[in-house]
């Protein structure tokens, strides 16, 4: 005869719940981050900032940067977006081009040439850094030329 206690229940019940509604590890330790990415003094007007985390295979988080050098980064967590980026170190990428909205596909080829300096849109070149901690971020970037 199987015999079931309310404890069991309630555990087998709270576990259920937090797999579904994403309060497992995996969507803890995320904090909210936002800031602003500027070059030469002026906002850049466009592009993706990417936060890589340094430690462990943590997932990354990306934003759109607006017209005004705004972001605010958002991390994909069993396949649905979710606010802010991982605590904890990050490596940085910025990937700002030209932009060519406006034109027509052929006259976008070659691809447009970058508003940022080359070295911050790859992880192997970039020596941007962040370190995100557990409440709400405000993380700016003022970009410099290459030396």
């Amino acid at each position: 005869m199987l015999v079931v206690r309310p404890a069991a229940v309630a555990l087998f019940l709270t576990a259920s719940f937090c797999l579904t509604a994403g309060c497992g590890s995996s969507s803890q330790g995320l904090a909210l981050v936002k800031g602003k990415v500027t070059y030469k003094g002026k906002p850049v007007p466009n592009g993706t900032i990417n936060f890589l985390p340094t430690n462990g295979n943590k997932p990354s988080a990306s934003g759109e940067i607006q017209s005004d050098g705004s972001y605010s980064l958002k991390t994909f967590v069993s396949n649905r977006p979710s606010d802010g980026a991982v605590v904890g170190q990050h490596k940085v990428v910025i990937v700002a081009m030209v932009d060519m909205a406006s034109r027509l596909p052929e006259e976008r080829i070659p691809l447009p040439p970058p508003i940022v300096p080359v070295k911050y849109t790859s992880p192997a070149t970039s020596d941007l850094t962040a370190e995100v901690e557990n409440k709400e971020n405000m993380i700016d970037f003022d970009l410099k030329d290459e030396k």
